[in-house]
């Protein structure tokens, strides 16, 4: 029974999705090409929903114009999600199913973005069949809640930090991080909205390089000084938060917390872009 309720949790969980942010918007295709462009950075672009019913496009359709018209194949990815994880996957072509099936495309550029006017989807021929302009700033990381040290979270237990910095829309950089994690039932980051920090109203966040995604473990040791890179929920981006806390999730206690908001068309940070791999992540046991 505990199984099948667990199952079910996690589809409700999947349907309640934050929903996606995928940067800056350069435009779509048109001309019988379908697909948002997104600048995710300074180097890399996004394709959302890419499709074409054209006949004859090359393998890699698509080319990087610059104003005195040079040119460049980029590299391409192919974004991949499922309960186990999410993941980009390097391709050496698109094969004519993908490019018939709405596809979401991460494409890493020749240099960067400020050396390019276009972005271009081309027939075998080179021919250009569909075009947008890179006439938009790039998003860059947000740096940072407050501005002096010692200025980010602060609580019980010795907890305190620098300002908090976004790397992207869910991994947030907390400098200097310092918690008497032995002396408490167990503590995790944990990010949420509205006005009272309780178990309904936040999410457990990551600790990269500690926690196995999707399994977030409680921190039960002293914690000295130490940056931590912490990622937000699959449900959650940074403009989906009020504040992000040091929470007892037994007692349903916040130890400290900071208030944090940010608004999507005023600070446009990079999109959150998953890792490398040829094939989907193992979901690991629930160990901690």
């Amino acid at each position: 029974m505990y199984g099948h309720t667990s199952q079910f949790l996690e589809e409700v969980f999947e349907v309640l999705r934050a929903i996606e942010y995928n940067g800056v918007s350069v435009g779509e295709f048109d001309g019988g090409v379908e697909g948002e462009v997104f600048l995710v950075n300074s180097t890399h672009l996004q394709i959302i929903g890419f499709k074409t019913n054209k006949a004859k496009h090359a393998s890699n359709p698509f080319v990087l114009i610059s104003s005195n018209n040079q040119k460049s194949v980029p590299q391409l990815y192919q974004y991949h999600s499922s309960r186990a994880g999410e993941w980009v996957q390097n391709l050496v072509s698109l094969t004519e199913e993908q490019q018939k099936t709405h596809t979401r495309l991460i494409v890493r550029m020749t240099g960067s973005a400020a050396q390019w006017k276009q972005f271009a989807v081309v027939d075998s021929n080179g021919n250009i069949v569909s075009s947008v302009n890179l006439d938009q700033k790039p998003p860059q990381p947000f740096c940072c809640f407050e501005s002096e040290a010692d200025m980010g979270l602060f609580g019980e237990y010795g907890i305190i930090s620098d300002p908090i910095q976004v790397l992207d829309s869910r991994t947030l950089r907390i400098p200097r991080f310092s918690y008497k994690a032995s002396q408490t039932p167990d503590g995790y980051f944990f990010a949420g909205s509205g006005s009272e920090i309780n178990q309904n109203s936040g999410i457990k966040a990551a600790i990269i390089g500690k926690d196995s995604t999707p399994n977030t473990c409680p921190m039960l040791k002293d914690i000295t000084d130490q940056d931590m890179i912490v990622r937000l929920d699959r449900s959650q981006t940074i403009y989906d938060i009020e504040w992000i806390s040091v929470f007892c999730y037994k007692y349903s206690h916040d130890f400290g917390h900071l208030d944090i908001g940010l608004v999507e068309n005023e600070e446009q940070v990079p999109p959150y872009i998953p890792e490398l791999r040829n094939s989907e992540p193992l979901r690991p046991a629930h160990n901690c």
